[in-house]
């Protein structure tokens, strides 16, 4: 018999990887260098935020669906078994991301916080929910000059 999880399972679920999302780009904005997931995944228990840490796959997923991290090359890596692998760094858009205030109203509307989700407002432009304060269009259509 398939078990089916209970909604508020999914619903916390998806919460803690809008706050895992949201933490990765500020870790992200620090190291202007990029990061590893390896890297990411250390940063992360270090902070001490969160209970359990996703695998580093589940956390490549989680960087690479958002819109705000690039890839911005590869690190070759040394595992314990003595072969060494390449893995891809990760950074910010620095391009659209230039200070920490941007991180903000660059955010994907599926991280925002509950606060930034009730001022969001859909931009004429690009139709993306965004957070917009006193702006005619959102920070990424004027960066990228959409």
């Amino acid at each position: 018999m398939i078990k089916i999880p209970s909604l508020c399972v999914c619903a916390s679920v998806a919460k803690n990887n809008s706050r895992l999302r949201r933490t990765i780009v500020r870790i992200l904005f620090e190291n202007e260098d990029g990061l590893t997931r390896s890297e990411v995944a250390e940063k992360l228990h270090g902070l001490g935020m969160f209970r359990d840490i996703p695998s580093e796959s589940s956390l490549a997923a989680l960087i690479s669906k958002n819109a705000q991290v690039v890839k911005i090359g590869h690190a070759k890596v040394e595992l314990s078994n003595g072969l060494s692998v390449r893995n891809m760094v990760f950074g910010i858009d620095r391009d659209l991301i230039q200070s920490e205030e941007d991180i903000e109203l660059t955010m994907p509307y599926s991280c925002m916080t509950n606060e930034l989700k009730e001022t969001a407002q859909r931009c004429p432009n690009c139709k993306q929910m965004r957070h917009m304060p006193k702006m005619e269009i959102c920070l990424v259509c004027e960066r990228r000059g959409v």
